[in-house]
Order: structure tokens, then sequence, then C-alpha cells
């Protein structure tokens, strides 16, 4: 009976990986086929906007859209996270942090024109059963007050 158990959990361990392997695959290959059409729209589709101002969603198409420009994707792939927190960071006094869990981590290896190699790395997670790239949101209020670094009063 225990051997039984043993290699039903072995195989629902399989097939859950498979299908996490398939969704990241999928993943890949539509940013991967929007970056190489230079389709702009194909890869804010792939993107977490929920929580983002205006000016910054501007400003993460205008990069999306500069990055087309003398370069080819050398290599991409999606690596698991070693751990669950929330990434998080200070800039300008605001505390900003992802508008999702993440789950891996997207890395974009670039070739420019010229011979030279860039890395892009982006935050991944469920959204919806999909799976997005993340989007850096100021942290609600209650979230920035906890930090002990900050001489915010709240």
């Amino acid at each position: 009976m225990t051997l039984r158990k043993l290699i039903t959990c072995t195989f629902a361990l399989l097939v859950a990986n498979m299908a996490f392997a398939d969704t990241n695959s999928l993943f890949v290959q539509n940013y991967l086929n929007s970056f190489a059409s230079r389709d702009a729209q194909g890869i804010y589709n792939l993107i977490h906007w929920e929580g983002m101002d205006k000016s910054s969603k501007r400003s993460l198409q205008k990069y999306i859209k500069s990055g087309f420009k003398g370069r080819q994707i050398r290599r991409i792939f999606i690596e698991p996270l070693a751990n669950s927190a929330v990434p998080s960071y200070v800039q300008d006094g605001k505390t900003y942090q992802l508008n999702l869990q993440p789950t891996g981590q997207l890395n974009i290896v670039y070739i420019s024109n010229k011979g030279k190699r860039t890395t892009t790395q982006l935050f991944v997670g469920d959204h919806n059963g999909k799976l997005k790239i993340g989007s850096a949101v100021v942290a609600p209020e209650s979230l920035a007050c906890n930090n002990k670094d900050t001489d915010k009063s709240c």
C-alpha cells in the first residue's frame, strides 16, 4: 500500500511539474515571438499592469519599444525563485513592491548588432491563472510605514 501511494504522489508531482514547464515554455515562446516581430503590444499583454500609475506605465512602454533597436534575444528562460518574498525597493522616498506574488524570474540575454551582451531579469508570477511579468507599484502606506529604515511617521 505504501509503495502505491509513493508512486501516485510521484506521478502527481511529475504531472504538476510538466504543467508548470508547459506554462513557462508557452510564456517564453510568446515573449520571444513578440520581440522577434517587434510587436510591443504582444509584450505589453504579458505584463500585469494593475496598480501602476500612468507615468510609470508610459515609461515602461517606452523602455520596451526602445529595446527593439539593434539587438536580438540570444537566450531566454525562467528560473524558479529560491524564496517567496515579495521584492521591494525605495526610490525618491517611496517604497515600491511587485503587484503580484512572484514565482520565478524571467532571464533575457540580448546580443547587440556589435556583439555586446546584456541581461534583463524580470519577476513573473501567476495572475488569474496566467503567467505575467510583475510591475513595480507604490506600496500601500501601511507596508511603507513598517520599514524601520525610513524617517516617515505614520
